[in-house]
């Protein structure tokens, strides 16, 4: 009997042979998706699994002193870094690392170093690690796949404390600094200048990273055995390393000068005034770069950053202060150049002089009929409101321009703060309302509305030792660069002159006399605080202590240095302002060393001791600018020069 056929079955047939070329159709989609629309995508995953690009780092070039003594070189450092990108459990990870490396760090402050290293997938997670860890990660492979260690090349300063401020620091490259700069490098590796010379040339030091590509096994170590490597591996870029930088300093004369502080605070500037090379720059306290070079911890840096004594305030050019009696020789020019003072002009101080109503006394109880020479020499405060009177603040104001005074001088460090020379203008500007004829005589002796930074009035007496051309200061190795020219008359010039070198061989200055050097200096006492007033100043507490002023030039014919010192709280700038700028011209001039001893340690305390275990980098701002010592008061007059019924304090030289 034969059976009917199936009349479904050629339906069914079809039916599969439709859905088997279906599933045909969807693996070629799915082939041709992964092979060509994204081949490259899942090629370089694939070649990730067993190469790796190694970074072949660019050693960052290192800073010499004008003698070619090495202020900075680089060491070998060894650090802990997670990928992201190698799979696994962060929190599986970070309870090894606990276990196995004896290193305890959160999950918060992992995802912060991830957060702050230009890498995605990369983090530094703490370096100056033993060399022991690099067995322990290689051994727990498993446990541990997300870490691995690096080596990489930090900065050392052999001279620790000495020079701090103007050599700077440097730290980890952060997101913020990659778009700033405009650096797309893939290393979170990178260091860049954060203060100093360090920041200030940070491109010629930095050079360019090499890069080498290495075949690596399941374990993540290079393969060996050239037969098994694959096409394109060991492909080198070299490394192209940062350029070595010549600095202006002499260390010698660095390393007296803050010896010379003797724990004081304050800052001392040593220039060439023909060419603007500096060639010292003290700021004291200062901090260790090498603080910085280790790793920071968050208290650490919180301690010194709230330190009173402010060590990462950079005094020369940050800090702005009274000038004192250090201002007079400015004064005496102006009244020279505009015909209104001549070297024979005389005033009569009785130790008070009434004006206005209101008594303007001076530091002594009379110097009797003087003329102008002998009134820079004994430092009068009456003659000098005589002579402010006469000049007026609109003449003060138009010469200080020309001198660079209330301007930033240009110096090439970074954070430069402009002071304050007080004037109708700026006056009115500020809503402090009309200029009183009375508000000039304060500004003739160096207070009032006035500050300036110790750099600034180096550079006033620079431009005075150089006969008027003003140069710009600069640590930096390179050729002279003129700011300006101001036209200063030999006769005023001589006049000036004589009063400074008066001052030093029979006046306040005397502490700073050199044998066979005729040095011209102007000694100045600036006032911190009212409560200071008709006090000898060394009664007071320290914090209330005016504050010590020396500047000048020297030798007086043909001048090849000129300096600045200035002590905070210090008292009487021919006291220890005297003495440190003593130390550094017997040095210059004479060859004189004391102790012979180059660097000597400083307290060990100010050293970073040596790290027990390693810490965690933290978030650390890329420079701290600290307000100066004394701010204008929200009247906009500095701290210690509010007159009263009495007066301004009557200010000693």
């Amino acid at each position: 009997m034969n059976l009917p056929l199936d009349s479904g079955l050629p339906a069914k047939t079809a039916f599969l042979r439709v859905g088997l070329w279906t599933v045909f159709l969807l693996f070629a989609l799915r082939l041709f998706y992964l092979q060509v629309l994204h081949g490259d995508y899942y090629r370089t995953l694939s070649e990730n699994n067993y190469t790796r690009t190694i970074v072949l780092r660019s050693p960052r070039g290192m800073l010499l002193d004008r003698n070619g003594k090495v202020l900075c070189r680089n060491r070998v450092s060894f650090s802990l870094v997670l990928d992201a990108a190698r799979g696994g459990s962060i929190d599986e990870t970070i309870s090894a690392m606990r276990r196995i490396l004896d290193f305890t760090m959160d999950r918060a402050q992992v995802d912060a170093a991830l957060r702050r290293s230009p890498v995605a997938s990369l983090a530094v997670l703490a370096r100056d690690v033993p060399p022991s860890w690099l067995q322990k990660i290689e051994a727990h492979q498993q446990e541990l796949n997300m870490l691995r260690i690096e080596m990489e090349l930090r900065r050392d300063y052999p001279y620790g404390l000495y020079a701090g401020h103007a050599l700077g620091y440097v730290g980890l490259l952060s997101p913020e600094d990659a778009e700033r700069m405009k650096i797309k490098e893939t290393d979170p590796f990178i260091e860049v200048g954060k203060s100093g010379v360090e920041k200030t040339a940070n491109v010629r030091l930095m050079g360019v990273n090499g890069r080498r590509t290495a075949q690596v096994n399941s374990l993540g170590r290079e393969v060996e055995d050239p037969k098994l490597r694959l096409p394109g591996v060991g492909i080198q870029e070299d490394p192209v390393p940062g350029k070595p930088l010549n600095l202006n300093l002499d260390m010698d004369l660095q390393t007296i000068l803050e010896n010379a502080f003797a724990g004081e605070t304050g800052s001392a500037v040593f220039m060439n005034p023909n060419t603007g090379e500096i060639l010292a720059w003290v700021s004291e306290p200062e901090f260790n770069p090498n603080l910085f070079s280790g790793t920071v911890s968050a208290s650490a840096w919180k301690d010194l950053v709230n330190d009173p004594a402010r060590p990462l305030l950079n005094r020369p050019i940050q800090g702005a202060y009274p000038p004192g009696s250090t201002f007079k020789p400015f004064v005496a020019l102006v009244g020279l150049q505009e015909g209104l003072l001549s070297a024979s002009t005389v005033f009569t101080c009785g130790g008070v002089w009434d004006y206005g109503g209101h008594p303007f006394h001076c530091w002594s109880k009379g110097h009797g009929t003087i003329d102008l020479i002998t009134a820079i020499q004994n430092s009068c405060n009456i003659y000098f409101y005589h002579a402010g009177d006469r000049i007026g603040i609109e003449r003060l104001d138009k010469w200080g321009r020309l001198f660079g005074l209330g301007r930033k001088t240009g110096v090439d460090l970074p954070g430069e703060t402009s002071g304050v020379l007080g004037s109708p203008e700026w006056k009115a500007k500020r809503g402090l309302g009309p200029w009183y004829p009375g508000e000039t005589l304060p500004v003739s002796i160096g207070q009032g509305y006035l500050t300036v930074t110790p750099l600034q009035l180096l550079s006033f007496y620079s431009t005075l030792a150089t006969g008027g051309t003003r140069y710009r200061p600069r640590l930096i190795s390179g050729p002279p660069e003129v700011l300006s020219t101001v036209e200063v008359s030999p006769e005023a010039l001589g006049v000036v002159k004589e009063g400074l070198a008066r001052v030093v061989s029979s006046g306040t200055g005397k502490g700073c006399q050199i044998p066979g050097v005729e040095v011209c200096a102007k000694t100045g006492t600036a006032q911190v605080v009212q409560a200071s007033s008709g006090k000898n100043t060394y009664s007071l507490d320290k914090a209330e202590r005016d504050h010590a002023w020396i500047a000048g030039f020297a030798p007086r014919s043909n001048p090849t240095v000129a300096f600045v010192v200035m002590v905070e709280h210090g008292g009487h700038g021919g006291d220890v302002g005297a003495k440190i700028a003593k130390a550094g011209l017997e040095y210059l001039f004479l060859g004189k060393k004391p102790g012979e001893v180059i660097g000597p340690p400083k307290p060990p305390s100010a050293s970073p001791p040596p790290l027990a275990e390693p810490e965690i980098p933290t978030d650390l701002p890329p420079e701290v600018p600290p307000p100066p010592p004394e701010q204008p008061t929200p009247e906009g007059i500095p701290q210690g020069t509010l007159q009263d019924q009495n007066g301004p304090a009557g200010v000693r030289p």
